[in-house]
């Protein structure tokens, strides 16, 4: 039975990874499942030499999250993945509803990992719990769950208490949860400590909504940028206000200056948006061995019902950020240098006139723009086969604001940009996802988008720029075709 049982299991497992998918909105070079539904960034980390990522993970649907795992991926530049074994299924008394979204650090040549055990209470109120778990890898693949898990039931904070993040400050560990409080009407981020990573306390509220900022605060981050504190974090219920908020849930962060003698955190500055797109969610940030502060997200967002579903995968992860504080309080996102080598062929550069297309291979693309900031400017990211999967790009120089319009319901996106010098703007396209980085990357928009066919980039008839120049980008991630 012991043969027949471990038969079965390598069969199940090379049945999720290598079942196909259909190709044709499966990214070529930004991390998506070999399979079945993929949400939250969890333990992204360095260990050994690697770049490892754990992820929300349903591997046996794409339809949705369904009873979630975690999946797990590891790369050397942050580009060519390699998918792992699931890392974690929900098979405990404590997570046994789901193994929910956490962070790890490494110490020791191992890689200890946190998280959220999520148990389903049907027809009871409340009708859940959660409760915050530890696992450990010495290899980088199997992972064991602590066996005297859970190591914080945050009782008083149920039911909705979630998604550890966790730091180490000279001999203190430090975790920050997501919490709903109120009787579920208020957002907030609790502060933990620990001697040994076993025992928590909790020391201070980091901070918490005044019912502006929604209900429920996900995936807290809380970390040290060029001299200041930043909280980031997923706020859900935040009413939309003009151009702002305008998505299901948000992502953003509180810029500010935090205490570690008290374990207080005082904003000097409110909530920002972190990108300005239609699908950045659930973020993780780490420090690596060089020194930067990268953060990665959920490029997708709840309740979207998009195409790639029906085609065995759904969602992906955006390009890794390397992030800076710029004098004005506003974080600067630019894309890791690791991008550099996925570089091909360069198909174009040159001036350009209104008018100029540009046909992509194989729908991946790097476009860099310089233009003068005194005109208007737009782009297009076509289809060459429909106009109903345009995404329009615009520049308005009289209202200094940037947008991308993917059309249909909700499709406008737009914000302020006040650029200093030239219009200089990159996009990032993959299959099925747009990645805008303005200026030295102070505003980024990204959006996921679903062409019919070949991919084409085409200046407005009424636009002129000094610099065009489009890349391919080579593919670095590879499924099988139905």
């Amino acid at each position: 039975m012991r043969n027949l049982y471990a038969t079965l299991t390598v069969l199940l497992f090379f049945s999720r990874i290598y079942a196909e998918v259909n190709d044709r909105y499966y990214p070529r070079y930004h991390l998506a499942p070999p399979q079945g539904w993929m949400n939250d960034p969890n333990g992204f980390c360095e260990f050994k030499n690697e770049y490892h990522l754990f992820y929300q993970y349903n591997p046996n649907s794409s339809l949705a999250p369904g009873t979630i795992h975690w999946g797990h991926a590891k790369s050397k530049d942050l580009f060519h993945w390699e998918h792992l074994p699931i890392a974690m299924d929900p098979d405990q008394d404590y997570d046994r509803s789901g193994v929910f979204s956490g962070s790890a650090i490494v110490e020791n040549e191992t890689m200890y990992l946190f998280y959220t055990g999520h148990v389903n209470h049907p027809g009871q109120s409340p009708d859940h719990e959660e409760h915050q778990c530890l696992a450990t890898s010495t290899d980088g693949i199997t992972v064991t769950k602590y066996p005297n898990n859970p190591v914080l039931i945050g009782t008083e904070h149920q039911p909705d208490i979630r998604d550890p993040k966790v730091w180490k400050h000279l001999d203190t560990y430090y975790m920050v949860l997501g919490n709903s409080f109120n009787n579920n009407t208020l957002g907030r981020v609790l502060l933990y400590t620990s001697k040994d990573k076993i025992t928590w306390n909790q020391v201070s509220i980091i901070d918490e909504s005044d019912g502006f900022l929604g209900y429920m605060w996900e995936c807290p981050d809380f970390f040290e940028l060029d001299g200041h504190f930043i909280l980031l974090f997923s706020p859900q219920g935040v009413k939309p206000k003009g151009d702002k908020y305008r998505n299901l849930y948000q992502t953003g962060y509180i810029v500010g200056d935090f205490d570690y003698s008290t374990n207080t955190f005082k904003p000097i500055a409110k909530f920002q948006e972190l990108d300005h797109g239609h699908d950045v969610y659930a973020t993780q940030t780490i420090i690596d061995d060089l020194g930067r502060r990268i953060v990665i997200a959920w490029f997708d967002m709840w309740d979207q019902n998009y195409p790639e579903q029906l085609d065995g995968f759904n969602g992906q992860m955006t390009i890794p950020r390397v992030l800076s504080l710029s004098k004005e309080g506003r974080i600067i996102q630019k894309p890791v240098p690791e991008i550099k080598s996925i570089r091909g062929e360069r198909v174009h550069i040159r001036k350009s006139a209104g008018g100029a297309i540009v046909p992509l291979n194989d729908n991946a693309a790097e476009i860099s723009i310089t233009a003068r900031s005194s005109n208007n400017l737009e782009l297009f990211i076509e289809s060459q086969n429909s106009s109903k999967s345009t995404v329009s790009i615009n520049y308005d120089s009289r209202h200094r604001t940037i947008s991308l319009d993917r059309g249909g319901n909700d499709g406008l996106r737009r914000t302020e940009w006040q650029p200093k010098g030239d219009l200089k703007i990159k996009i990032y396209i993959d299959a099925s996802s747009i990645e805008i980085f303005c200026g030295r990357g102070e505003v980024t928009i990204s959006s996921r988008f679903f062409p019919d066919g070949p991919v084409q980039v085409r200046l407005g008839d009424k636009s002129s720029v000094k610099h065009l120049r489009v890349t391919n980008l080579n593919r670095t991630v590879f499924v099988n075709k139905k």
